[in-house]
């Protein structure tokens, strides 16, 4: 073999190197891409999910039955983001996630006035820890 075949033997090798190594490579930025777009769908649904619970409770008195079905299905909504949550981010993200889904709870069952704005002002704490702590796991701080 002479020294055109040598060069074309090594341009191949090369050639097939960059390939492969360029698949692995896209195929890694793909994923951290398509993570940190489904972390951020399950950060901003969730929050969501807990500003509308917290905007149907201060629209009626406490214990109302009509807006009870409603409570209870944003808190659902709340717990199924909050699976996503599990499966995406850290456990600081989980625990503050996990503390606002209890503080939600306690904005469920408040009887009185007093209690329910003791409830949404420590729901209102609870969605700021999600925050902070979802911006620490994605690198906004």
């Amino acid at each position: 073999m002479d020294a055109s075949g040598y060069a074309a033997w090594a341009a191949a090798a090369t050639s097939m190197a960059t390939l492969v190594v360029t698949t692995v490579v896209q195929g890694r930025r793909e994923q951290r891409q398509w993570s940190r777009e489904a972390l951020t769908d399950a950060f901003v649904a969730f929050l969501s999910a807990s500003w509308k619970h917290s905007d149907i409770a201060k629209a009626g008195p406490p214990g109302d039955s009509a807006a009870a079905a409603e409570l209870a299905a944003q808190y659902v909504e709340m717990r199924n983001h909050l699976t996503r949550l599990r499966l995406l981010s850290t456990n600081e993200v989980l625990t503050a996630g996990e503390g606002l889904l209890r503080l939600h709870r306690r904005v469920q069952e408040a009887r009185t006035a007093d209690e329910l704005r003791g409830a949404l002002s420590a729901a209102s704490e609870g969605r700021r820890a999600v925050v902070a702590a979802g911006k620490k796991h994605m690198g906004l701080d």
